[in-house]
């Protein structure tokens, strides 16, 4: 009868770890996507495109995982996903409250340097932090920008919607930087001539991994992050990855 009652409870849990990774092959779960990020996440022309956007996928259909995308404003978007409306949101750079509130993958996404960007008209090289107490920082509403810039009190942060706000801002002298990756500035300046070659980075704040994080109160969370490393793994290993970031020009692949 034992032996009989531990058969049962083993054929069981078969039976139900099983159901789980059919309800999850089943499912296709929603993932939030920043929609405001160019070049690495963007809703534009009626899509979500972007950098990340191609890798993120590229590595959920290596492991068999159905996916929809949808857009949010960061901040609303690691918000739903906190809350378990969503599986995951991207892109994230971790810090203490990100790494206790959400789980992340073993696999980052991409690097880039957050830097801090001046008027290239009296702009000093070199910039330190030290150098910034009382001085207006113009940062996007919900960003993380490391641990050295986001600990500073000192800092008069002014928060913006988006980063082409914070570049206007600083055009027509109402703060005195913007914390801005190097790849999204480049890409503003690129796409909006009146900003082309008036600004300059004078430090760099942070180069974080960025990553997929993913929900804790999310019933297929924990699954859904080893498909994702799975995935990634293999797409670094067959050069998808790399295709991906020539594909955007981006020439820096996150540390092993």
């Amino acid at each position: 009868m034992l032996y009989l009652a531990f058969s049962r409870s083993c054929i069981m849990l078969v039976l139900m770890a099983t159901a789980s990774t059919w309800a999850l092959s089943a499912e296709t779960l929603r993932i939030g996507a920043e929609d405001d990020w160019y070049p690495y996440t963007a809703y534009r022309h009626g899509e979500i495109q972007g950098m990340s956007v191609d890798i993120v996928k590229a590595a959920f259909a290596a492991s068999g995982t159905a996916i929809e995308l949808v857009p949010y404003p960061y901040a609303r978007c690691m918000q739903l996903t906190h809350e378990g409306q969503l599986a995951a949101c991207f892109n994230t750079s971790p810090d203490r409250r990100i790494d206790s509130e959400f789980l992340l993958p073993e696999e980052s996404l991409f690097s880039d340097d957050i830097l801090l960007w001046a008027n290239r008209e009296g702009a000093q090289p070199d910039e330190h932090l030290q150098r910034l107490a009382n001085r207006r920082v113009a940062v996007t509403i919900g960003y993380e920008y490391g641990p050295v810039f986001d600990n500073n009190r000192q800092v008069l942060r002014i928060p913006v919607r988006r980063d082409l706000s914070g570049f206007l801002m600083l055009q027509r002298g109402r703060v005195d930087f913007v914390a801005a990756y190097r790849g999204t500035a480049q890409a503003l300046f690129q796409e909006n001539p009146q900003l082309a070659g008036q600004f300059v980075p004078v430090a760099v704040l942070h180069r974080p991994q960025l990553y997929l994080s993913l929900s804790r109160r999310h019933p297929h969370a924990r699954e859904l992050l080893e498909r994702f490393d799975s995935g990634m793994r293999t797409i670094r290993g067959n050069g998808h990855y790399r295709q991906i970031l020539e594909h955007w020009h981006h020439d820096t692949e996150p540390a092993d």
